[in-house]
């Protein structure tokens, strides 16, 4: 992830896998209140809430039941916006 991606130091035992730096793009920021970008997202919420649900030790009191309602519910809230059934909202930074 930026920085790190770039300098060669960072992660230098990749250097060895014969790996190079890598210089990131862009950078997405999900759950903004400033979103300027819109991803269709329609056909993967039910995987989503199921790789959410693994994170057991995050979710413990009933958090699951919440993001249940919530996710599909923004998602559709989002997808409204760009005419597609589920979209997430991302804040978009270009880097270069």
């Amino acid at each position: 992830m930026f920085p790190g991606a770039g300098n060669p130091h960072f992660f230098a035992e990749q250097l060895a896998e014969g790996l190079s730096p890598w210089k990131v793009p862009e950078f997405w920021l999900g759950w903004t209140n400033e979103p300027n970008h819109y991803q269709d997202v329609t056909g993967f919420i039910d995987m989503k809430l199921k790789a959410l649900a693994e994170h057991r030790s995050q979710l413990q009191g009933g958090v699951l039941g919440f993001f249940e309602e919530w996710l599909p519910a923004e998602a559709e809230e989002n997808g409204r916006k760009i005419g597609v059934q589920h979209a997430e909202a991302f804040r978009v930074l270009r880097l270069g």
